[in-house]
């Protein structure tokens, strides 16, 4: 069989390999089970056959071969030498050889996706050296890879190894020219984070990540602060390390306020795929060029520009975080750039105003004003005009701080319009000003309260607000109960957002945050917010009412009578058709029954399940069942008697078939439970139940004549002839059995199987006669 398989791998039609490398998995784990005769055949053949195909023509042969190599590796049939010895070699071969960039960069995924598999020591000795060298790649397929698998090798390698060698490489990533792979780096700082001692975390990755959250791309701001919460949890682990340092050195990272967010620019799809999950294409000549970085957009550069704006980023990569100077602070302006800059609104290139009125900042005097946007070609004239000026000396020398003042002398100065001015600053809550807090870097809390800002919307970060909102318990565990107030307000503007998907999120998670935060802020703050989420849209109260139960038994017993008299705003729906809303609403007051009185039962929640037992849905008033046993249970004998008189009325001579088909589950319920005991049963519950056995549904006869052969045939205390009701009861058993319909006989003749055969046939041939 073996040269059978080996020639149809090497077949001339790539499906026909496609196929064989598929089953490649599958018979080594045959030969795996019979180890002792064939185990070594997957070393000897299947390994060299998958290695061969590596450098197959066809991305979808490559790509299975791939995915058999990683199975092997997981489901551990090879051995981890084997993979040292032909896999690893062969891997570092295509990459280096192959010269399709697609084939090279399945290759680096490969090599990226079995290195955890592979352990640290391997890694070590074999990845580690060409897995920098790649993240150094001219390629910017192979760049993004490297960035996108960066937290995994991180984990792989540990702490050390990632501060003394890997950091250097992801700061240099965070700046790279392609916002694909600025973008991926900031989607792997949280695992990153978890590698690293607090002290790298403070002084190393803090910075870098706020230079992610000020970054020119759109979509990279956008990655990095879908993942901010995450990365601020991280700071949680060494928490008390953190609140024990020292000011002196957490005064440059708490005092600082955050560089004010670049403009958005232009929505450009990320079009980097993932290469494992579909077909590998060679980059697109669109996403080659970086349309968010400026230096891509003016090619006419110098390189005197790119040489001061990399020396100002390895600067600022290297300590913590400080707003830029204006680099117009301090200098002596000549009057005409005053004017201009005073009325002008700069835009990113090809960035198109979502409003017919821009948002500028006056940087004579600092005020923010209002203003219809000016033509742009009225702008590029009036730069153009200032830019000579400017070129021939206007400006006095030195008077630009932090600067190198031979580049404002250059003929090809930069047109401002490519660097956006920062918007308004981010927003900061009043009750900051009254709080400290060196739990976390000062830098990432305002650009996290920055989140909720209302430009997030205008530009078309709508998604900002939600992200927020899922990573607040993580942000509030990580400050403590006693910083609560720096994301108080924060927490009220996110409870009255206007994308309800927002307002789900945060219902969802408020028993997490009054878990974190304490008796006081629960009862004080939060109940008031959960009371409010019963009267939104279906889609936000589902998120309270599934954690219910969660937040109940957080408050206290005064709380607690405040919220059941609320607990009837569930019962009213935007669409009532949602029955599995109702089902939920029984399942969480059964829950919460244990933490109430037995007036609060009465009082609140057996009216509601008295509602929800007349459900028109079976599943519903089902659960209802059993949530009215455990309520007769946690009562006094006297409310059972209300009850059970109430059940009557309500169910058991209703007009509605259904209702009285309900009656017989709910006896059944009640003597399964012991709810109440048989005396006062027989009193109020018996007789009621008997007397279905005239209804005209038989339906009803059925749920009857089940309840009957169940428990009251089989209790010696209701078959007993001392019983009050049992004359009733052998009456209803004779009746049932000479019932017209089948399905009510089957049970009284279940335990005779001469007699349901008799009338199986002769319903058959009642049947055949009818033809």
């Amino acid at each position: 069989m073996l040269p059978i398989i080996q020639n149809l791998a090497e077949d001339s039609e790539y499906l026909v390999r496609y196929c064989m490398v598929e089953q490649m998995p599958h018979l080594s784990m045959f030969f795996s089970e019979s180890k002792e005769y064939l185990g070594h055949l997957t070393q000897k053949f299947i390994l060299p056959l998958l290695v061969s195909t590596l450098n197959d023509t066809n991305s979808q042969v490559r790509k299975t071969c791939h995915a058999a190599l990683l199975v092997l590796v997981e489901q551990n049939l090879v051995e981890i030498s084997d993979i040292d010895k032909l896999v690893c070699p062969a891997i570092f071969n295509v990459i280096q050889v192959a010269s399709a960039e697609d084939q090279r960069a399945e290759a680096v995924t490969l090599l990226c996706r079995i290195s955890p598999l592979l352990g640290r020591d391997i890694t070590l000795r074999h990845f580690l050296e060409e897995y920098i060298c790649l993240c150094n790649d001219a390629s910017m397929q192979i760049r993004k890879i490297c960035a996108s698998s960066f937290g995994e090798m991180c984990s792989v390698v540990g702490g050390d190894v990632v501060e003394k060698e890997l950091l250097l490489h992801l700061q240099r990533m965070c700046s790279d020219d392609l916002w694909g792979v600025r973008k991926a780096c900031a989607e792997v700082f949280t695992v990153v984070a978890s590698c690293v001692s607090m002290q790298t975390k403070w002084y190393t990755l803090s910075p870098l990540f706020v230079t992610l959250l000020r970054d020119e791309s759109r979509w990279v701001r956008l990655a990095a602060y879908q993942n901010l919460g995450q990365f601020i949890a991280t700071f949680h682990e060494e928490n008390e390390k953190g609140s024990e340092m020292s000011n002196d050195e957490s005064s440059g990272l708490l005092d600082e306020t955050p560089d004010i967010a670049k403009q958005t620019e232009p929505a450009v799809p990320d079009l980097v795929s993932e290469l494992v999950d579909q077909e590998t294409t060679r980059p697109n000549e669109e996403e080659t060029e970086d349309v968010g970085h400026p230096a891509n957009n003016h090619q006419q550069r110098s390189d005197l520009d790119e040489s001061v704006k990399n020396e100002i980023l390895s600067e600022d990569l290297q300590r913590p975080p400080k707003p830029p100077p204006s680099p117009w602070s301090g200098a002596v302006l000549p009057t005409e750039l005053t004017e201009l800059l005073s009325g002008l609104q700069v835009e990113e290139q090809k960035e198109v105003s979502p409003t017919k009125y821009m948002f500028v900042e006056e940087l004579s005097n600092g005020q923010l004003i209002w203003r219809e946007p000016i033509a742009e070609l009225e702008v590029e004239k009036e730069l153009e005009r200032v830019y000579k000026k400017l070129g021939e000396g206007s400006l006095v020398e030195g008077t630009i701080p932090g600067c190198d003042n031979d580049l404002f002398h250059h003929t090809n100065l930069t047109p401002l319009s490519t660097s956006p001015l920062p918007p308004q600053p981010p927003y900061t809550p009043k009750s900051q000003q009254s709080v400290c807090q060196n739990v976390i870097p000062q830098d990432l809390l305002d650009h996290y309260l920055w989140m909720v800002d209302p430009s997030h919307s205008e530009s078309g970060d709508t998604e900002m607000a939600r992200y927020c909102a899922f990573t607040l318990p993580a942000v509030a565990l990580t400050l403590g109960k006693d910083h609560w107030d720096y994301l108080k307000e924060l927490f009220k503007i996110l409870e009255g957002d206007m994308q309800w998907k927002v307002r789900k999120t945060l219902a969802s998670s408020l028993h997490e945050l009054g878990a974190l935060l304490g008796d006081e802020v629960v009862n004080s703050q939060l109940v008031q917010s959960f009371v409010w989420f019963f009267k939104d849209l279906d889609e936000v109260r589902i998120g309270a009412l599934q954690h219910l139960m969660e937040f109940f038994k957080l408050l206290n017993p005064e709380r607690r009578k405040y919220v059941l008299p609320k607990l009837r705003e569930f019962l009213r729906l935007d669409n009532e058709r949602n029955w599995r809303f109702r089902l939920e609403l029984v399942e969480q007051l059964i829950a919460i029954i244990g933490y109430c009185d037995q007036n609060d039962i009465s009082d609140h929640i057996y009216p509601l399940i008295l509602s929800l037992l007349k459900d028109k849905v079976w599943t519903v008033r089902f659960s209802a069942v059993t949530a009215l046993s455990s309520i007769l249970k946690a009562t006094h004998p006297e409310l059972r008697t209300i009850t059970l008189m109430d059940i009557k009325t309500e169910i058991a001579i209703s007009q509605k078939w259904y209702l009285r088909q309900s009656y017989p589950k709910i006896c059944e319920e009640i003597l399964n439970s012991d709810s109440i005991g048989l005396e006062q049963f027989c009193e109020y519950a018996m007789h009621p139940a008997l007397r279905l056995r005239w209804d005209r549904v038989p339906n009803v006869r059925i749920a009857l004549a089940h309840l009957v052969t169940s428990k009251f045939m089989n209790n010696p205390y209701f078959s007993s002839p001392i019983n009050q009701h049992y004359i009733e009861l052998q009456e209803t058993i004779s009746l049932l059995k000479a019932d017209e319909d089948r399905d009510v006989r089957y049970y009284f003749n279940r335990n005779d199987p001469d007699e349901n055969a008799k009338e199986i046939f002769d319903s058959s041939k009642e049947g055949m006669n009818s033809d």
